[in-house]
């Protein structure tokens, strides 16, 4: 029976052309970005899974001026004791970020890594296996590095690297074990780790501080808990038992909780000195995963309005068969089988687009999608999606087709309202996610172009950025800078700290005027830069002087707009400010002595960090001040060719320094990527957006023809009457006018509370105006006209002996 009535269905979807390829199209294109937008999301809720019993430490911190920061580090002694004393944790391993350094045995190959430091307890902690080596060999080899393995390919090629010496900025060491890369869906990064007892030999504070220090905020602590493990109260005993050990002379204010590591790539909260490998954006993983249903029940209730169409052509056809003796249930099983064969064919050909298409979806993500195997919840979630289409599809309209007995099913004079509760749901729903794309789609191209043309307060363009990555290149700077000026291309050099657009961590200083309490002292950016550095970038200069570029210049500073308001100096030129505490990205750090520092100058406000921080006060020391020494060279380069001048630079660093490789970046590019990911969810939802119109532009054509095919009647009746086209036009069209406003009014709060939550999360964006949501009101309205009007005009021309001639 089954085959039979697949045999049928076949038959009867070759002989329906256009109605197969329009179900077809429609539903292929629902299912294609229903799966594809899941994979998306499906990958990002895929971070660290199979770590369920690993948990981060993080703290909350408030100073004395109320500032909460939240972040990744913590003291030494606070993991280590933790486990000692707490029977609920299982082990802990802690993670202690150097920096970067030199490593390669050939000059040819010498890269800079960042490096860190591992505990023995890392691969008891976390579930990563070696590729060379063993747990033992770790513990046999303590003295040594372990890398990952892309990282140890750079230098040893496919050899062997296990017992191998390998040369470093610190020395030579041999690798003690190598790790499979960390899967990119792991919040960790690839780095070369040192060994504890590596890093004793290396660095001589070491020892000291892991033993004994509670209160300098350096490592990032892993926990892994028993199951069952009330986490609230292991936090409240982390806190207090740090409180109890804190220096006395230092206040605490902090809080300890700790955070599954399933859940550290979609935090939403700013987390300080994490590790969080490209970081994810769990707004966009939601929105990603809503668009995907929006756009399923779109091609849904298409496929059910086409259906409803096919249904009342095929009325004359299920009255017949039931005169032969055909039962209702039999009829049923039969449009089943052709509903369920149309969504299977359309689901195989949506996953094969996919698969065909996987090179350009992994560009449009810019990450991998596993589309080659689908989970099994995702397979039962089609099945049950396509068995509730077929039902939903096919049962209503055959109900209705079947209660209105054999004689108007054989007549084809079944009467169907046109103000079904169902069918007005659907072109609602159908409008209200066509207004809301179509307003997205419009907000999110309009805060793109303002980002991408708002006024930084430098000039960015043509500026490049060499990092100063040994003694030697920082030492000799004024000598490589001069170098540099001789190269026809650059017009301008300057040294300095940090640079706009900072990819490292910026140190935060407490500053207040002089006679303030420190009660006063305010969290302020901080960076150390010579005379050249107001010429170089662009930057106003709104009142005093620069740097005189003389030894006298290490006790002065620059401040910017936000720092003299913050400061509450309204003539801040000569007056002196003090920076008694700095934050390199973990504690406040007393310094020795108070930087007490004249302010020479206040430069207008420019743009240091990304767009969604809005600009903080920022004290510029000069290039020899005591907080922060300088690591990059910035040059104001014109050139035609950037490659040949690229190898230029190279010479020159390479006559001073050929141990130490040149690490160029642009400057452009680095602030392009505060936006990339912003800048590819856009495009995404501008094709998204395109397809939801194309698919309600699909529904609506079927609908307007469904109605206009149950009215045909009346039609032919008010024509005869004397009723003009015009008349006829409205008549069939005002329905579906009331509709599109109906959607535009439910449309209208939902789209205003997502968008104005997306902008906010921006320290600089657009005003979300009310005109915005009617223009795609408006649109939805034009589209609603112009698809209706199609079928309309042909319903209302038809000759009425025509239309009345069953009659």
């Amino acid at each position: 029976m089954f085959t039979n009535h697949i045999k049928i269905a076949f038959r009867y979807l070759r002989n329906h052309k256009s109605f197969t390829a329009v179900n077809i199209l429609g539903l292929t294109l629902g299912f294609f970005c229903f799966f594809l937008l899941n994979a998306y999301v499906l990958k990002e809720t895929s971070f660290d899974l199979g770590q369920e019993q690993v948990f981060r430490l993080l703290q909350k911190t408030m100073d004395e001026n109320g500032t909460v920061r939240e972040m990744a580090l913590s003291p030494p002694k606070v993991g280590a004791e933790s486990k000692r004393l707490f029977e609920e944790i299982e082990n802990q391993t802690q993670i202690l970020h150097i920096g970067r350094a030199n490593f390669g045995n050939d000059p040819a190959t010498m890269h800079h890594q960042e490096v860190a430091v591992l505990d023995d307890n890392f691969l008891k902690v976390f579930d990563f296996p070696l590729v060379e080596g063993t747990k033992d060999d770790l513990i046999d080899r303590p003295n040594g590095i372990i890398l990952t393995e892309s990282i140890k390919e750079l230098y040893f090629g496919q050899q062997q690297a296990l017992g191998k010496i390998l040369k470093t900025s610190f020395g030579e060491y041999p690798v003690a074990g190598v790790l499979e890369d960390f899967p990119e869906n792991s919040h960790l990064e690839n780095a070369a780790f040192f060994s504890h007892q590596m890093a004793s030999e290396v660095f001589s504070w070491f020892d000291e501080f892991m033993s004994s220090n509670w209160s300098n905020n350096q490592l990032i602590t892993y926990f892994k808990v028993l199951p069952g493990t009330d986490l609230d109260v292991l936090g409240k005993k982390i806190t207090a038992l740090t409180r109890e050990n804190y220096p006395v002379d230092k206040m605490f204010n902090n809080t300890f909780w700790v955070q599954p590591v399933q859940d550290i790539h979609l935090y939403e909260n700013e987390v300080e000195s994490e590790i969080n490998k490209g970081k994810g954006n769990g707004l966009y993983v939601r929105l990603f995963f809503w668009v995907s249903i929006l756009i399923l029940l779109v091609a849904c209730f298409n496929y059910a309005g086409l259906l409803n169409i096919a249904f009342i052509d095929r009325a004359k056809e299920i009255g017949l068969r039931q005169i032969v003796g055909a039962g209702k249930l039999h009829l049923l099983w039969q449009f089943l089988s052709e509903s369920l064969l149309l969504i299977s064919i359309s689901m195989v050909l949506a996953y094969s687009f996919l698969w065909v298409l996987q090179p350009l979806v992994q560009n449009w993500f810019s990450t991998t999608l596993d589309l080659t195997v689908v989970p099994l919840d995702g397979i039962l979630l089609m099945l049950a999606s396509g068995l509730f289409l077929s039902v939903l599809s096919v049962v209503y309209p055959f109900w209705l087709i079947i209660r209105s007995g054999v004689s108007s099913s054989i007549k084809n004079t079944i009467s169907i309202s046109s103000k079904l509760p169902f069918r007005r749901f659907m072109l609602t729903f159908q409008f209200i996610a066509v207004v809301t794309f179509v307003t997205a789609s419009f907000v999110f191209n309009r805060q793109m172009d303002f980002l991408e043309n708002k006024e930084l307060g430098f000039k960015k363009e043509g500026l490049a950025t060499v990092d100063i990555n040994s003694g030697i290149l920082r030492g000799q700077f004024e000598a490589i800078k001069s170098e540099f000026l001789r190269i026809p291309e650059v017009s301008s050099v300057t040294v300095s700290s940090r640079v706009p657009g900072e990819w490292k961590y910026i140190p935060m200083v407490k500053a207040k005027r002089n006679g303030q309490s420190m009660a006063d002292a305010k969290d302020m950016l901080f960076l150390g830069a010579d005379k050249d550095f107001l010429k170089t970038f662009n930057i106003n200069l709104l009142a005093g002087s620069n740097f005189s570029g003389t030894p006298s210049d290490s006790s002065k500073v620059l401040i910017n707009d936000a720092a003299a308001l913050t400061l509450g100096l309204e003539n801040p030129v000569g007056q002196f400010i003090e920076i008694p505490f700095v934050n390199y990205g973990g504690s406040n750090e007393n310094l020795e002595k108070p930087f007490q520092a004249q302010v020479v100058g206040v430069v207008k406000d420019f743009q240091i960090e990304d767009f969604r921080t809005s600009i903080k006060p920022l004290v510029i020391g000069n290039w020899n001040n005591p907080l922060h020494s300088i690591d990059y060279y910035t040059l104001q380069i014109e050139t035609a060719d950037w490659s040949k001048t690229a190898l230029t630079l190279k010479e020159v660093n390479d006559s001073f320094d050929p141990q130490t490789p040149i690490e160029l970046n642009i400057l452009n590019d680095k602030f392009a990527r505060f936006l990339k990911q912003d800048r590819e969810h856009f495009k995404l939802l501008n094709f998204f957006s395109v397809i939801v119109v194309f698919l309600a532009c699909m529904g609506l054509f079927a609908m307007s023809g469904f109605v206009a095919k149950s009215r045909t009647r009346e039609i032919g009746i008010r024509k005869v009457l004397g009723s003009s086209v015009a008349q006829l036009l409205y008549l069939l069209s005002k329905d579906f006018v009331k509709l599109t406003l109906i959607g535009l009014v439910i449309a209208t709060p939902i789209t205003w509370y997502l968008l104005k939550r997306w902008l906010s999360d921006f320290a600089y964006h657009i005003d979300f105006q009310w005109w915005m949501i009617a223009l795609a009101g408006l649109v939805s309205l034009a589209l609603t006209l112009l698809t209706v009007s199609f079928q309309s005009t042909k319903a209302a021309t038809i000759n009425p002996a025509k239309s009345l001639r069953s009659e």
